[in-house]
């Protein structure tokens, strides 16, 4: 007998943070670990990272969008949703969108309780 998970490749995923206020580079490290952590716990294979720089910029939302488009790969992991929109209902939507937009799914590695709410 065996064990599929050692002969099929694993499912290949970006991950995507923003940096809202108070977060340094020892906690952008820290969100980086998480979600591969994540990644790693749900049987996806991590290919990057993209980090959104810039307040009130989409750039790197928009890079995740077209990488996954062109790589074919349908999962992009986020630290929470917040990091898609600092307003819970915007978040969600962004959410729907980016899901949409990869043609999967978007995974939460910590989601918070705004988070499961529609």
């Amino acid at each position: 007998m065996t064990d599929d998970t050692t002969t099929r490749p694993r499912p290949l995923c970006t991950g995507y943070l923003r940096c809202l206020p108070g977060i340094d580079e020892q906690a952008e490290q820290q969100l980086i670990t998480a979600i591969s952590d994540f990644a790693n716990r749900e049987g996806l294979a991590l290919t990057l990272v993209f980090i959104e720089k810039q307040p009130g910029r989409a750039a790197a939302l928009h890079a995740v969008t077209r990488y996954c488009q062109n790589h074919a790969i349908r999962n992009v992991v986020v630290p929470t949703g917040e990091h898609l929109n600092r307003l819970p209902a915007l978040a969600h939507l962004a959410r729907e969108l980016l899901q949409e937009d990869v043609g999967g799914r978007v995974w939460i590695a910590a989601p918070s309780e705004e988070d499961h709410a529609p």
